[in-house]
């Protein structure tokens, strides 16, 4: 397959989970076969605890649209059209879909701020979790309280 910013023969390497991707030697953008984004956003191999401290929203913000201005690309797959969308439509990472096979393509980087994206996710669902079970937990204290109070009463 050829890379669909420079035309470069893309590379088969194996990353997360033992998905095989094919990278380009020239500009390091990633093709995702259809389902393959999916299996590496299931597995946690690395941690990115501390490069999150660190995100720059505003210059996320100005890569997002500097990437909106490139021109359109063709699947390195099946040549059916790239179409660019910011992933989640909360990311700030735009990543380009194939509506023929369903491949991705991500450019330098991407991947990695995706999977950034997907650890700062999970743990914002986790901490949101465990405020409910703090509160579910403060509710039933203070019912006991209260129902224990009304029988010494």
């Amino acid at each position: 397959m050829k890379c669909p910013r420079d035309g470069a023969t893309l590379a088969s390497e194996t990353y997360e989970a033992d998905v095989v991707v094919d990278r380009c030697p020239v500009c390091r953008g990633i093709w995702l076969d259809s389902g393959e984004l999916k299996t590496i956003q299931e597995t946690i191999e690395h941690d990115y605890s501390q490069q999150l401290q660190r995100i720059n929203v505003v210059a996320r913000a100005y890569e997002l649209a500097r990437q909106k201005s490139q021109p359109d690309i063709r699947c390195p797959k099946c040549q059916g059209e790239l179409h660019p969308r910011e992933y989640a439509y909360c990311s700030q990472i735009l990543i380009d879909r194939c509506a023929e096979c369903g491949g991705v393509w991500l450019d330098a980087g991407e991947l990695v701020a995706l999977e950034q994206f997907f650890e700062q996710a999970a743990a914002e669902e986790k901490a949101e979790r465990e405020t409910e079970a703090r509160g579910k937990d403060q509710g039933l204290q203070r019912g006991f309280i209260a129902s224990l109070w009304q029988r010494l009463s």
